[in-house]
């Protein structure tokens, strides 16, 4: 064996460089760059581990912002072993209140930070467990090739995981790392995502009889679909079983003196395993033809969903999922189980790749004004990952 740090204590020190670089989607601050650092700081470490490194660019370069890459790398197994998927993606939302963002802070066992829950703290422990391999190996390749994908855009659209699987890449399986606080995810909701549009006739607000209101009706668009959503949470098992509708979003009106003539939702549909698109739209359009047939005077139009990413449900008797399970050596709960959230591993699976989501912190703390991830779970992830490889080339 070659002398080489320890994968946890690598884990925490890629943590930390990883938390001081801003990787903020522009979706949530126009003036960021994106994943540009961190995707140059990945690459640059793969090459430090004489690793070959594919930038494989999603978002162009533009006259005022640099490319955002997917940055992929390989560490070559056996001829013939099975190839395993680590995915994290490099964005994290906006800093917003929290303070000192970008520097990276610990006290009492965790490191503070946007973006060391969710999720640099399995991007870190991944990177760990990829250098581990590479360098104390003896020159022998590792009993299982092992990819890493540090994805942009997951914050958002999922594009960079998407623009992956677009390109044909199709590893045995893959472990997707978000804060399951090392539970094993092998199934997770989807998302449907998209606007409403009600259109009413603009008119001085001196002489509002003579326009239609396009904000007022949209309100019982809202309730009506308000009234779908606890239909939904009233079903035997309530919205874990069967998914939840939020309107997330309203925009409408020009002017404090123009009746509005146009106003626009954005609504969140989370699915959940074995929801259909079609049923789902459906669903919404009926609560849309209520209010219609309630209110002939206005328009009320359903436009395209802008994201359709559906659940995630990785058999339990996926060898990904069986490995993964083995951890319980570790000290780690076993048990496969599912969360309502969603992940980049719905769009892995929906490209026939077996999937499950594990990795250190509590979904809790995503996002959150004192975001954190406890360090002795960055370090059981990187020890976590390993033995999930391992287990993995050998067959579960």
């Amino acid at each position: 064996m070659s002398d080489s740090p320890s994968p946890t204590s690598r884990a925490v020190e890629l943590l930390r460089d990883l938390v001081a670089i801003s990787s903020v989607n522009p979706a949530y601050d126009p003036a960021s760059d994106g994943e540009a650092q961190i995707a140059l700081y990945v690459a640059a470490w793969a090459r430090s581990l004489g690793l070959d490194v594919e930038r494989q660019t999603v978002f162009p370069a533009t006259d005022t912002h640099p490319a955002r890459d997917n940055i992929i790398t390989r560490l070559p197994g056996l001829d013939g072993a099975p190839t395993l998927l680590l995915e994290a993606h490099m964005d994290t939302v906006s800093p917003d209140a929290m303070p000192d963002a970008f520097t990276p802070t610990e006290h009492e066992g965790r490191l503070f930070g946007r973006g060391a829950c969710d999720t640099k703290g399995s991007l870190a422990a991944m990177m760990a467990a990829v250098e581990w391999l590479a360098l104390t190996t003896d020159g022998a390749p590792p009993p299982c090739t092992v990819e890493l994908l540090a994805a942009v855009d997951e914050e958002t659209m999922g594009t960079g995981v998407a623009a992956y699987v677009a390109a044909g890449h199709r590893p045995d399986a893959a472990i997707v790392g978000e804060p399951t606080a090392l539970r094993v995810i092998h199934a997770h909701n989807g998302c449907l995502r998209g606007e409403i549009v009600v259109t009413g006739k603009a008119a001085h607000t001196s002489v509002a009889h003579e326009g239609i209101n396009a904000i007022e009706g949209m309100a019982p668009v809202i309730l009506a679909l308000g009234t779908l959503n606890r239909k939904l949470a009233g079903r035997p098992g309530g919205a874990p079983e069967h998914g939840s509708l939020t309107v997330s979003l309203i925009s409408g009106g020009t002017g404090l003196n123009i009746v509005p003539e146009r106003c626009t939702i954005a609504y969140d549909r989370r699915t959940v395993p074995g929801d259909r698109t079609p049923a789902l739209l459906a669903e919404l359009d009926a609560a849309l033809d209520s209010v219609r047939a309630a209110i002939p005077a206005i328009q009320v139009e359903r436009k395209a969903p802008s994201l359709d990413i559906g659940a995630l449900l990785t058999p339990l008797d996926a060898p990904i999922v069986r490995a993964a399970a083995a951890n319980a050596e570790l000290g780690l709960d076993p048990a496969p189980t599912k969360v309502p959230y969603g992940s980049d591993a719905s769009t892995l699976s929906a490209g026939g790749i077996p999937t499950i989501v594990y990795g250190p912190g509590d979904i809790a703390q995503a996002h959150s004004a004192r975001e954190y991830v406890e360090l002795n779970q960055v370090e059981r992830a990187a020890h976590a990952y390993l033995a999930t490889i391992r287990t993995f080339a050998s067959g579960g």
